[in-house]
C-alpha cells in the first residue's frame, strides 16, 4: 500500500530529508544550510510533515519533492510560510509608492499565490499582484518577487511571469 514518509524541514523551509522515518541518519537537529532548528511535525496539530511518497515495489528516479507550504491536516501555514508572508508584509508596509489600502490588498493577495495548485482566487490574486508589483518601489517589487519565487508552485510562477 502506498504511503508518505516523514519529512524533516528547517524552520526556514530547507528540506533536510524526505524520509526521516526510514533514514534517521539523514536527520539534523539544526539545518546545515542556515542553522535553524528542524521539525518533522506541524507545530499547530502535531501531524507528521508529508515526505517522499512511496509505492512499494515501484522504483522512482528523480524524486521531485516540493516543501509544502501548508499542513495537509489542519491547513495552517508551516513556519517557513508564515515567515515568508511576514517578510513580504514588512516589505509592502515600507513601500512609499503604495497607499494603505493598496498595501492591504497587495498583502491579502499573497496567500492565494502560495498554494500547491491554483484555486478559484488565483487569477484575481495574480492580476492584483501584477498591478501592485508594477506600482511598488523597486526594492519592494524585487523582494516580494523573490519570496514568491521561493515558495509558489511552478504553475503560479508561470501565471505571474516569474
Amino acid at each position: 500500500m502506498p504511503y508518505y514518509h516523514i519529512a524533516q524541514i528547517c524552520l526556514n523551509g530547507h528540506k533536510i530529508t524526505t524520509a526521516a522515518d526510514d533514514s534517521p541518519e539523514l536527520k539534523e537537529n539544526f539545518c546545515s544550510k542556515c542553522g535553524a532548528a528542524t521539525i518533522t511535525n506541524c507545530p499547530d496539530c502535531n501531524t507528521s510533515i508529508r515526505g517522499y511518497y512511496e509505492v512499494e515495489g515501484v522504483f522512482s528516479l528523480g524524486n521531485k519533492y516540493k516543501v509544502p507550504s501548508y499542513c495537509h491536516n489542519c491547513g495552517k501555514p508551516y513556519p517557513w510560510t508564515k515567515t515568508a508572508l511576514e517578510s513580504a508584509k514588512s516589505l509592502i508596509d515600507e513601500d512609499e509608492n503604495l497607499n494603505s489600502d493598496e498595501k492591504k490588498q497587495f498583502f491579502d493577495t499573497l496567500p492565494d499565490l502560495i498554494v500547491e495548485s491554483p484555486t478559484p482566487k488565483t487569477q484575481l490574486a495574480a492580476a492584483r499582484f501584477k498591478r501592485f508589483i508594477s506600482k511598488a518601489a523597486t526594492y519592494t517589487a524585487d523582494g516580494v518577487k523573490d519570496i514568491i519565487v521561493n515558495i509558489a508552485s511552478e504553475t503560479i510562477k508561470k501565471s505571474l511571469g516569474l
